[in-house]
């Protein structure tokens, strides 16, 4: 299916010479002439990609913008500005607004659709992320069998800082966490922490040394009193064994964990500190958010710097500077995110 672009822009030949690029290419269009119209075409029909002009009548670019992001269903639309202006920091205000990208006319073809291709795949990437955590659990948990797997069935407590399981051990269970959040870390020979994963409500672990029949590579933690249902290995493998549809969402999930593995590490190699903790703040606050918490995060800083890999030094250092730019605020209850989109700006 292709995707639905939405243009806004009240310059005639120029809305006439996008659109045919874009059609060209199988994109479906969809055309307003002014902010206005725009604004309200993208809260009806929900587009992939948001093309805007800056400088227009009535509702200029910010302004439709700010309506946009301000609305849940249209705030994470990919949003890009078109603009005449060279000058950076009209171009800067639009970005520190929440705009993804931009492109300054005149453009190259080439160009256009490059930009449009690179903000397409990385919401579809987003979107997989959604994959984890509770939504995951959410699209599961209608299947029948995973309502027998974890309904009615004696939930374990763990206290903050028990281990669920160890490395070097051999798996006997699946599990599932119903309250509360468990890491998964490795210890390297100098007896350094690296966080490997965090789980929160709604999800799984133990998963994949059952299906590789290995002992665990890891050691796994409750970060604060947790509530695990402990599915038996033979009950878990016989489901896989027998239904498709169990067999097809542990593949998405396993697959879904060695993309999120592999983007860690190029992140490791290539991503500066400032920006490998922007990433993993607005990874924990979105698992708060998709496990019904808040944007506010409760985990140890110490924990936050052996999930980034670097010194809680560096760590501390990069949220006061987060502080004094207005992206965070740092409470007694933990760090409140107060800007998700300049946060994400970081990372481009």
């Amino acid at each position: 299916m292709s995707k639905t672009i939405l243009l806004i822009e009240d310059n005639t030949d120029m809305a006439d010479n996008i659109a045919s690029i874009l059609e060209l290419a199988h994109y479906h269009m969809l055309l307003a002439t002014n902010g206005k119209t725009g604004a309200a075409m993208a809260q009806q029909h929900h587009p992939d990609l948001i093309l805007c002009d800056i400088a227009m009548p009535e509702l200029d670019g910010y302004g439709v913008l700010h309506i946009l992001s301000s609305d849940p269903d249209t705030a994470d639309i990919p949003f890009v500005f078109l603009t005449g202006k060279a000058d950076v920091k009209d171009v800067r205000a639009g970005m520190n607004m929440g705009a993804d990208d931009y492109i300054t006319k005149p453009f190259d073809e080439v160009d256009l659709l490059k930009v449009i291709d690179v903000r397409l795949k990385k919401k579809e990437r987003s979107g997989n992320e959604s994959l984890s955590g509770s939504t995951f659990f959410n699209k599961t948990k209608e299947l029948r069998e995973f309502q027998k797997l974890t309904e009615n069935r004696a939930v374990r407590i763990f206290r903050k800082k028990d281990f669920l399981f160890m490395e070097g051990q051999s798996p006997n269970d699946l599990f599932f966490i119903k309250r509360g959040s468990v890491k998964t870390y490795k210890i390297n020979y100098d007896g350094k922490e690296l966080i490997t994963r965090m789980y929160q409500a709604g999800e799984y672990l133990g998963y994949v040394p059952l299906l590789e029949e290995k002992p665990y590579t890891e050691n796994a933690e409750a970060l604060e009193e947790t509530e695990i249902s402990i599915i038996p290995k033979d009950e878990f493998l016989s489901l896989i064994y027998s239904s498709k549809d169990v067999a097809r969402t542990f593949l998405k999930l396993l697959s879904f964990t060695l993309d999120e593995n592999e983007k860690r590490l190029l992140d490791l190699a290539y991503q500066s500190v400032r920006q490998r903790v922007a990433g993993t703040l607005l990874q924990i606050a979105s698992k708060n958010v998709a496990s019904g918490g808040s944007m506010t995060i409760t985990m140890a800083r110490k924990d936050i710097a052996n999930l980034i890999g670097t010194a809680i030094e560096s760590l501390n250092r990069t949220l006061l500077d987060f502080k004094d730019e207005g992206l965070i605020q740092i409470t007694e209850s933990g760090l409140k995110i107060l800007d998700r989109h300049k946060l994400e700006n970081l990372l481009h």
